[in-house]
């Protein structure tokens, strides 16, 4: 019987843990391992994991110093003594019946990697997307000669993005070396990325696993570190050892690598209006016009690609070097975003109390 190794880094979850793990004890097959790392977390998280490996033998508990998801999710790996790995958020829910389905695919064919269904729910428990694939299963030189299908989660066989949705062969991982960068943002499409250098056998199934809890849209800022930009520079290093390699003929991909670094690296530079950085109006400008330089944008030409006319508009005037529309620009989306939400929460709270 294949073992399963499923690793979950901890972060302040006292509250939804027990309701992550309990999908997970609660599965129809029994050959499993569960190891908790507990992050550095500040609330009662390691007490409920330790509280969670008194009543079951199965369950290991780590705990380490705050590094994140990606160093944590390493600790796991490097202890793991399966035959393959999965990787849930301890804020979500699996399908009881999914490692049992998993397992019997895999000993009945030999796949590195097997991508399955999710769903995406909000705070309130509605289903916002689900997102499902048809039966498939490619040969990872196939894949990586032509990537753009697979490049996002949202693509037709998506495999880039989160892991929670895909089981990984730990025997390849540890044979490679394969570990997930310590990055604040990203570390999971990096970790990807490297892994599909690697996999030969990539199977897709229809059913549908996973759910998915999205953050509350308010909270929208606070999941990014001061450091993205590091993080965004960090993962297009990554792209560039791994997937800019794999068919240097492939411009559909490379545009959307183009796309997706120039979008991140914006996204730092209106983080510069957020608290957390603690900036004034002219340590902002400086801190931008230092950051472009930082993350090479200068050196970037947006693909010829339909939409993105905001960034493209942003590019526009970085490689005018005209910074201070760039500041305007950047200031005016950053308010019209913030303040828009607060009206759209408004109304919202309205609505629900003439009900």
């Amino acid at each position: 019987m294949k073992k399963i190794s499923v690793i979950i880094p901890v972060y302040n979850m006292e509250q939804s843990l027990e309701y992550c793990m309990q999908s997970i004890l609660n599965q129809t097959y029994k050959n499993f391992e569960i190891i908790l790392v507990d992050d550095g977390s500040k609330d009662n998280s390691y007490k409920v994991c330790c509280q969670l490996a008194k009543k079951d033998s199965r369950i290991k508990v780590v705990h380490t110093e705050n590094r994140g998801s990606g160093p944590a999710r390493n600790t796991g790996i490097d202890l793991a003594s399966g035959d393959y790995v999965y990787f849930p958020d301890a804020d979500d829910i699996l399908a009881s019946n999914t490692l049992e389905k998993l397992t019997k695919i895999i000993e009945k064919e030999s796949h590195d990697l097997i991508v399955f269904g999710y769903k995406s729910v909000n705070s309130d428990g509605k289903l916002m997307s689900e997102k499902s694939y048809p039966y498939k299963v490619v040969d990872g030189d196939k894949i990586r000669s032509s990537y753009f299908s697979y490049i996002t989660m949202t693509s037709p066989f998506g495999i880039q993005g989160a892991p929670w949705n895909k089981l990984f062969n730990l025997k390849l991982i540890k044979e490679h070396g394969l570990y997930f960068p310590a990055l604040r943002r990203h570390q999971d499409d990096a970790f990807i990325g490297k892994y599909m250098c690697f996999a030969s056998s990539v199977c897709f199934i229809e059913d549908v696993f996973y759910t998915y809890y999205t953050n509350d849209l308010s909270k929208e800022w606070d999941k990014y570190p001061v450091t993205y930009l590091d993080a965004v520079i960090g993962l297009n290093q990554i792209r560039k050892e791994t997937i800019w390699l794999w068919n240097k003929e492939d411009m559909a991909t490379h545009n959307v690598l183009k796309c997706e670094f120039i979008c991140n690296a914006i996204k730092a530079l209106e983080l510069s209006f957020s608290s957390k950085m603690n900036l004034t109006i002219s340590t902002r400008k400086k801190w931008i016009v230092q950051s472009i330089k930082k993350a090479q944008l200068d050196d970037y030409t947006f693909p010829d690609v339909s939409g993105y006319r905001y960034q493209k508009w942003i590019m526009r005037h970085i490689s005018h070097k005209n910074y201070y529309q760039l500041y305007l620009v950047l200031a005016t989306k950053v308010f019209l975003q913030k303040n828009l939400f607060s009206f759209y929460m408004t109304i919202k709270k309205q609505l629900k109390s003439s009900q």
